[in-house]
C-alpha cells in the first residue's frame, strides 16, 4: 500500500483478513521487483475511473525512461475535459500544469506525483518502497491473499490481494504472469463492499526508444510545496 498522496486521493486501498506475506507471495514480490526495475524505458495508456468521477474515465498517456524520467499526459471528465493536464520528471525536479493553465516547478518527491495512477504505473519508478514488505517498505505491515488463473479480459491472471488497515482498504492487483507486470488494480474499502478506485494498463510497451527531450522540465513559478495534490 502506498504512503504516496496519490494526487487524485488514490492512495492505495485495501482491506480484507488475511495472513502477512508468506514464502510465495514474497516470491511474487521479488519477480515484480525484477521485472520493474529492469526496464530501461516504457509507453503505456493507463484508464482510471472511480466514484468522484461518475461515470467518466481519465485516460493517462505516460511515457518512461530510468532513472525516474515520467511524461505524463491526463484527459478526461471535469476539469480535464478539453484541457490536458501535463506532468513532466526529469528525475531531480517536476513541472505540472496545474487546473489555471499555470505551469508549476518543484524538486521530486515520490510521495508527490500528480498524475491518477496506482502500483500499475508507479512500480516503474518506486518499485523498491511499493513492492516491498522490508521494514520501511509500503507493504510492510500489509496481509495478504493470492489467487491464481483468475480470468479478466480474456486471460488468466495472478490476482494478489492486498489488506491495509493502515488506509482501510483492500486492493487487488492483477498481475500478469508471464511477465510479472500490473495491468489492473482495484481499491476497495475494507469490507469490500465498494469499489472506489480502479486503474487498468490498455498498452505497455517496454524497452522502447523514447525522445529525451520530453523529459525536459518547464520553467514555473516555484514556491512552496503543497503537501498534497488534489485532481
Amino acid at each position: 500500500m502506498t504512503k504516496a498522496s496519490l494526487t487524485i486521493g488514490l492512495t492505495l486501498i485495501l482491506a480484507a483478513p488475511l495472513l502477512a506475506a508468506d514464502k510465495e507471495v514474497e516470491a511474487l514480490l521479488a519477480k515484480m521487483r525484477e521485472a520493474y526495475s529492469s526496464t530501461k524505458s516504457a509507453k503505456m495508456t493507463v484508464k482510471t475511473s472511480g466514484l468522484r468521477f461518475g461515470k467518466e474515465t481519465l485516460t493517462t498517456e505516460i511515457a518512461y525512461m530510468r532513472d525516474r524520467k515520467i511524461y505524463a499526459q491526463t484527459t478526461g471528465a471535469g476539469p480535464f475535459t478539453g484541457k490536458p493536464r501535463t506532468f513532466v520528471s526529469d528525475g531531480a525536479n517536476i513541472s505540472y500544469s496545474d487546473f489555471s493553465g499555470n505551469i508549476q516547478k518543484m524538486k521530486f518527491d515520490l510521495d508527490l506525483i500528480p498524475i491518477p495512477v496506482n502500483l500499475e504505473a508507479m512500480s516503474f519508478w518506486d518499485w523498491k518502497r511499493q513492492l516491498s514488505t522490508s521494514p520501511g517498505s509500503n507493504m510492510e505491515k500489509s496481509q495478504f491473499k493470492l489467487a491464481n488463473g483468475k480470468e479478466w479480459n480474456g486471460k488468466r491472471w495472478t490476482v494478489l490481494g492486498e489488506i491495509a488497515h493502515g488506509q482501510n482498504v483492500y486492493v487487488d492487483y492483477y498481475i500478469d504472469p508471464k511477465t510479472s507486470l500490473i495491468y489492473r488494480v482495484q481499491v476497495y474499502d475494507l469490507e469490500r463492499k465498494q469499489l472506489r478506485i480502479e486503474t487498468v494498463v490498455t498498452r505497455l510497451e517496454r524497452n522502447v526508444k523514447l525522445d529525451s527531450g520530453q523529459f525536459k522540465v518547464k520553467a514555473g513559478p516555484g514556491g512552496s510545496t503543497p503537501k498534497k495534490i488534489i485532481f
